[in-house]
């Protein structure tokens, strides 16, 4: 699959056209009639402000807030019946509603909420009122026929023509000395039969506190069909799908990852930071003038989205740079500061052409909708930001920016990578994540029935399957917001006032990117000519590896300096093990025989671990089998072996050593020991085994005066039955999950437990009571045990 080979600047303009062909084919459209605006904005807020201060409200410390709702069901009758806009007929498919908001001090009760709200249609036609204040909730009353007077008084006043009305319904009450009135009126509507104008009016006292305009069926005549019910609950269903199955597979990654120490969160912790921040300022908008909502409420959201994109990043970052690294380049070289590489201009160009053409198919298919009468589009008031000022505008750009950061690292970059990994097909890789890119959702599902939308916009979701495979992902993150930026913005042109900051900002975002894309395109800088960006796990999986085979080679070389067999002595029966752990020790035993009369046993522990704790057995082993050929006796041999060893070992570097000489003819063992553990001993003549605890410190310590008197030699008679247990700390102390120890006491236990049991079995009585014991918990010492038994 190959790259578009048109000239980028080309592909360019004509990305540009396509966005000018997509406002042309959304002008064509009967929305624009639906949302004409006769007065704008700013005269809809002036006109609600002179009410407000000519009001009793004036007087009250309130903060005033600004916002156009949508009636979601009269955009869809209209749509459906292809109503146009008559002048001077009421149909309000959107109203400006200009809220004040407060508190008042009262004598009972505290602080009370306070409010006063009006509602206008596009034309300013007052639609909506609410008065909410302690101080109307007192006495004088009115009668009912006066209240029915001061209802249809009102109505005039607001234009309606109350000879048309017919009083629908009327329910009275008395709440603390006080009359409420609520009542409804109705007429025929001359757009439809099947529609009808109701007017609803609550007075409390002599006041009306709330007033509503609206357009409501007279019967369910107009009903959604059953199958596009269905449908909607089924795209909803494949929607929630999609999403889910990303984020577990997502989560799932992470954790993996993580646990092998395969992520870096460098980039994640800032960018994680900056959707905090972008979240945060996008709340305190939504919400203003609520200190509570913008501090509280839009730290809290920030957090969980910072947190949030920090996991995505994170995994997907790292997934990516094992499947397709190429894809991140340009990214790499971005975040370290250089900016004027030609990829960067290419990326500019190319997501201005994959906007514009997406935008251009969007709009035929929406213009093939509304001519064919085969749908209809389905928005909520989010969409009509582009009427509502700068703040809005700020508003609606964070929010596109904030969804495309999560769109391209979840579902495009994720998604596709996956799909990648897993299949070698790039045609199946397309087809697969044009599903997925077309049963997301996103913003394509403003076309119903959600069965056409999905038929509809495949090609649209074809084009992005192919446009994230085969360009960068800067180019896709780029197209991704200016897509979503421009989607809602035909809207702008039913604003009276005409360019906006809206506007601008549209033709500055299009003409940087050109202009942007042309400049950097040229440059001699290519992103070939910057070194390859290592993560910091990289680096520490390096090191791991390195530490992997530096563990390996003390493994070997620990194997290969301990007995290969066992020596076959008629008068014992011996046993031996070594298990290495996970982090390898300086563990060492060996067998020394001189003649056929006696058979030493020496079990060893280097201090430290790795190469350098096997190297130091490895001369451990030498200096052994040197001695042993001058000297005999224990005491003797461990004592030369301390001078030399403290005479070519660094001082902190020290052994335990345990040596015991076995005397068939004399019948004997005689044992010394330096610093290591004791051996365990059952005689045959006792039921309980014994501590073999003689004296003597750890060679390496000292220079050989105090070593020499200080270690301590036994003799031993030996009699047939008799066991004796060599073993290294890493018997002993072995631990379980709670931190407790094994212990010599269990040892013991084990080996009373089992007089007459031969060495191989005992020994293997004992390795499994200690892996039980230990059962979950990492072995970081080695396990080294010599188990001797008296034949004859």
């Amino acid at each position: 699959m190959r790259r578009l080979r048109t000239k980028p600047w080309v592909l360019a303009v004509l990305g540009m056209a396509g966005i000018l062909f997509y406002f042309w084919l959304s002008s064509r459209s009967n929305l624009n009639a639906l949302f004409r605006q006769d007065r704008s904005r700013g005269e809809i807020v002036a006109l609600a402000e002179e009410a407000f201060q000519q009001s009793e409200f004036a007087e009250y410390k309130m903060s005033r807030r600004v916002n156009l709702d949508l009636d979601r069901t009269l955009l869809h009758y209209a749509q459906l019946r292809d109503l146009p806009r008559e002048p001077g007929v009421f149909y309000p498919v959107a109203v400006w509603e200009v809220t004040w908001k407060g508190k008042t001090p009262t004598k009972k009760e505290g602080l009370q909420d306070v409010e006063f709200s009006l509602s206008y249609d596009f034309s300013g036609k007052l639609v909506g009122l609410t008065k909410a204040s302690p101080n109307l909730n007192r006495p004088p009353n009115l009668e009912e026929e006066e209240a029915l007077a001061e209802a249809k008084r009102f109505l005039r006043q607001k234009g309606v023509d109350v000879s048309l009305l017919r009083l629908s319904n009327k329910i009275i009450n008395k709440d603390d000395r006080v009359l409420n009135y609520d009542f409804t009126f109705s007429k025929p509507s001359p757009i439809a039969p099947e529609l009808k104008e109701v007017f609803d009016l609550h007075i409390t006292g002599e006041t009306v506190t709330d007033y509503r305009a609206r357009v409501v069926f007279s019967s369910d005549a107009y009903l959604v069909p059953p199958a596009q019910k269905t449908a909607e609950v089924v795209s909803a269903i494949a929607m929630l799908a999609v999403w889910t199955g990303l984020a577990v597979l997502l989560l799932l990654l992470f954790f993996k990852r993580l646990r092998h120490d395969e992520l870096e969160f460098k980039r994640a912790r800032w960018l994680g930071l900056l959707v905090l921040v972008l979240t945060w300022i996008y709340i305190a908008l939504q919400t203003r003038p609520e200190w509570e909502s913008m501090v509280v409420g839009g730290g809290f959201a920030g957090f969980f989205c910072g947190l949030c994109f920090l996991l995505v990043y994170s995994a997907t970052d790292s997934f990516a740079r094992d499947v397709w690294h190429e894809k991140l380049a340009l990214a790499d070289v971005l975040s370290r500061g250089f900016l004027r590489v030609k990829e960067l201009g290419r990326c500019l160009l190319d997501s201005l052409f994959f906007s514009g053409a997406t935008l251009l198919l969007f709009g035929l298919f929406i213009w093939l909708t509304r001519s064919t009468h085969i749908g209809y589009l389905s928005f909520d008031s989010d969409a009509l930001w582009a009427l509502q000022g700068k703040i809005a505008v700020l508003s609606a750009v964070l929010k596109d920016a904030l969804a495309a950061l999560f769109i391209a690292f979840l579902l495009l970059l994720f998604g596709a990578t996956y799909l990648r990994n897993r299949l070698r097909s790039e045609a199946a890789q397309v087809v697969i994540l044009a599903l997925l890119l077309d049963l997301a959702g996103l913003d394509l599902y403003h076309v119903r029935p959600t069965y056409l939308s999905f038929v509809l916009f495949l090609p649209i979701a074809g084009l992005w399957a192919y446009f994230i495979l085969r360009y960068d992902l800067i180019a896709v993150l780029l197209a991704l917001f200016t897509v979503k930026f421009f989607l809602d913005m035909p809207f702008i042109a039913n604003a009276p006032t005409g360019l906006n900051s809206a506007v601008l900002l549209g033709v500055a975002l299009v003409l940087g990117q050109f202009l942007g894309g042309w400049f950097l395109s040229r440059s001699k800088l290519a992103v070939k000519d910057f070194e390859d960006y290592v993560p910091e796990y990289v680096s520490r999986i390096a090191e791991r590896e390195r530490f992997l085979k530096e563990l390996e080679i003390a493994r070997t070389v620990q194997q290969r300096f301990l007995p290969q067999v066992v020596p076959s002595v008629p008068a014992l029966d011996i046993a031996c093990i070594c298990r290495p752990a996970m982090e390898v020790g300086g563990d060492y035993y060996d067998f020394i025989q001189r003649d056929n009369r006696t058979l030493g046993i020496v079990i060893g522990d280097v201090s430290g671990k790795g190469v350098s704790a096997a190297f130091y057995m490895t001369m451990v082993k030498g200096i052994i089998k040197t001695l042993v050929k001058s000297t005999a006796a224990p005491k003797q041999m461990l004592t030369e072996m301390n001078t030399i060893f403290y005479e070519n070992a660094p001082r902190n570097v020290f052994i335990s050593v345990a040596y015991g000489l076995f005397d068939f003819q004399n019948r004997t063992l005689t044992f010394a020991r330096a610093g290591h553990n004791p051996i365990i001993i059952h005689k045959s003549t006792l039921k309980r085994p014994e501590m073999l605890n003689s004296r003597g410190m750890a060679i390496g310590l000292e220079r050989g005066d105090l070593f020499s008197t200080t270690i301590e030699e036994v003799c031993l008679p030996l009699e047939r039955g008799d066991t004796f247990v060599f073993f290294t700390d890493g018997v002993s102390e072995s631990a379980n999950r709670r931190g407790e120890e094994f212990g010599e006491e269990r040892l013991q236990s084990i080996i009373s437990e089992h007089p007459d049991a031969s060495a191989q079995s005992l020994l293997d009585e004992i390795t499994r009571e200690v892996s039980h014991f230990a059962l979950g918990k990492r072995q970081h010492d080695d396990i080294t045990m010599v188990v001797v038994r008296v034949k004859a």
